[in-house]
């Protein structure tokens, strides 16, 4: 019988993975001359980021093109797209010191060499030296400001695009899917405490964190190379199209704002008085928040500056959330159980805070889960993995690596038992 192939060697993803740790594993002297690795591996990174980029720049054009297509020329986001590059250039070499400086301490530790400081200089050679790693974080976070200005100005312009129609329907739904009942209603008891409603809104605000440290993350991440494209085009996808393109389908404000943009007897007054009646006992930031978002939509578009905006439908923050659990699970059982239990907190946050409507966190994990799966059978798809990942034909084809003598007498062997 011939040799059954490893399923290692049979699996285009395995291949992957095995080529980012055997690059990790290879002594530095081994590798090209620091810098010209970088250098060279800078073109192979902006193919394996083919998509990404394909996808940002679809975007942005679709944000420019808007104020044209609107007859309103004189639109612009009060925000600058400098300052957002700017606070994410901050935030990022901030978690990039703390994390090297943490890494570069416990490298001279951990290899107990006789002169630490000699081992951890090593390791961050080794990492500067790893070029795959740099260019794609370095991509991806170039990107990162360029996509989150252009969400926000398309978020900004909802109103002006398709002014809220769906609160009364959405709130209508929510009412016919839990029983006869709002869904906040049947929370209070359990979640109507200041400390707990307080406890909500921190984790709530927390989301950013979290999004930020799972983003930075996977843009510098190469151990699978594969589920990295795979978050990151079903990132981009669920901003583009939960975010900014079902919402203006389905524009709505939310419980918070229903009585406002409706005119119709308003089911979560109730809920709304509770919280700003609970936020002098224990501080709940979102109730302020939601009165400066208020504001500012009431605002928005005036002169044409475009200030900001509420929506509600579907939920990002959800989506977002059930992202981070979708990809945590791949990386370690417990991680994902973390993200998953974080993921469950923001759903019940947004409706007890009066964010969302219920229906609009049921909507983001299934679009969510869409979207996975779809940017997962892309990615692994034969031709777009050959495309992005060229140098994975050399490696799916095992190499025999034994001496020749001894390669030699095993096939002549294998060839009798054949026969």
């Amino acid at each position: 019988m011939g040799e059954v192939p490893s399923p290692e060697a049979a699996s285009p993803e395995a291949a992957l993975v095995g080529m980012a740790q055997v690059e990790r594993e290879t002594p530095v002297a081994d590798r090209r001359p620091f810098p010209r690795n970088l250098l060279r591996s800078f073109e192979a990174s902006l193919r394996e980021h083919t998509l990404v980029i394909a996808v940002v720049l679809l975007h942005l054009c679709a944000g420019l093109a808007l104020p044209f297509l609107l007859g309103r020329r004189d639109l612009h986001f009060a925000v600058g797209l400098g300052s957002i590059a700017e606070g994410v250039a901050t935030l990022t070499f901030w978690m990039l010191l703390v994390a090297a400086v943490i890494g570069f301490a416990v490298a001279g530790i951990r290899r107990r060499h006789q002169r630490p400081l000699i081992s951890a200089w090593l390791w961050l050679r080794e990492y500067l030296d790893d070029g795959p790693m740099i260019w794609g974080g370095l991509i991806v976070m170039a990107l990162f400001p360029i996509f989150g200005w252009n969400f926000a100005f398309i978020e900004a312009l909802i109103p002006i695009v398709h002014p809220f129609r769906w609160d009364a329907t959405f709130a209508a739904w929510d009412g016919w899917l839990h029983f006869g009942r709002q869904p906040w209603e049947w929370l209070q008891p359990l979640l109507g405490f200041p400390l707990v409603s307080s406890f909500l809104s921190c984790a709530y605000a927390g989301w950013f964190f979290v999004l930020y440290g799972v983003t930075v993350t996977l843009a510098f991440r190469r151990r699978d190379p594969v589920t990295r494209m795979q978050y990151l085009l079903c990132a981009l996808l669920t901003w583009m199209v939960t975010g900014n393109l079902l919402g203006i389908v389905f524009s709505s404000a939310g419980p918070e704002y229903f009585g406002r943009v409706t005119g119709l007897a308003d089911p979560f007054q109730p809920l709304m008085d509770y919280l700003r009646g609970a936020t002098a006992v224990w501080p709940i930031y979102t109730v302020t928040l939601q009165e400066k978002m208020w504001q500012l939509y009431l605002i928005n578009g005036d002169g044409g500056l475009v200030n900001g905006n509420v929506t509600a439908m579907p939920s990002l923050h959800v989506a977002t959330a059930f992202s981070f659990y979708l990809v945590g699970r791949t990386l370690h059982r417990m991680l994902g159980w973390a993200l998953g239990v974080f993921c469950a907190i923001v759903l019940v946050a947004t409706v007890h805070l009066g964010w969302h409507y219920a229906i609009d966190g049921y909507a983001a994990i299934v679009l969510t889960l869409a979207f996975w799966w779809g940017c997962g059978r892309l990615v692994r798809w034969p031709p777009m993995r050959r495309f992005l990942w060229p140098e994975t034909q050399r490696a799916d084809a095992p190499r025999d690596t034994r001496p020749a003598a001894q390669s030699a007498g095993t096939r002549s062997h294998q060839g009798r038992q054949k026969l």
